[in-house]
């Protein structure tokens, strides 16, 4: 026998209908009568699917483990496709699965960098050059035209 991942996204009416454990009884029962075995059940509840089925936007998903021979496997695909209660279905041999990553350590806060300092602000340029004239500054405040020996 080969561990198998089987994944099963149910209409919700099934689950309104028959109780919040209807579609886990109805997928045992589907792998157990064609001769699998039931490892694991993880029963995600009610999920928004990527885009409507039959005008279904929610539906019921559950991910399994379970141990079957492979010639149950075509079995167990032909009652799921038949099954009008099915949206989508899928059964992966578990040694095909990429292996989980690793669990990561939580982050380490980060120390409190000091106050960054501004940058000096650049020295202000003027945007017209000074003229310089051989005047003295006292003929500069005198008017114009006039001179001061008169």
């Amino acid at each position: 026998m080969r561990e198998y991942e089987l994944t099963v996204v149910y209409d919700l009416a099934l689950q309104e209908a028959g109780g919040p454990s209807a579609s886990e009884e109805r997928l045992k029962q589907l792998v157990e009568s064609r001769g699998g075995k039931i490892l694991k059940i993880d029963h995600w509840g009610r999920r928004r699917m990527a885009y409507p089925i039959r005008h279904a936007i929610d539906a019921d998903y559950i991910v399994s483990r379970i141990e079957a021979e492979p010639s149950a496997v075509n079995g167990i695909e032909t009652a799921l496709r038949i099954d009008e209660k099915v949206y989508r279905h899928l059964i992966v041999r578990a040694d095909e699965l990429p292996a989980p990553p690793p669990p990561r350590e939580p982050r380490e806060p980060r120390a409190a960098a000091p106050a960054a300092q501004p940058a000096p602000a650049p020295p202000a340029e003027t945007t017209a050059p000074v003229a310089e004239t051989s005047e003295t500054p006292a003929a500069a405040d005198e008017p114009a035209g006039e001179s001061a020996e008169s």
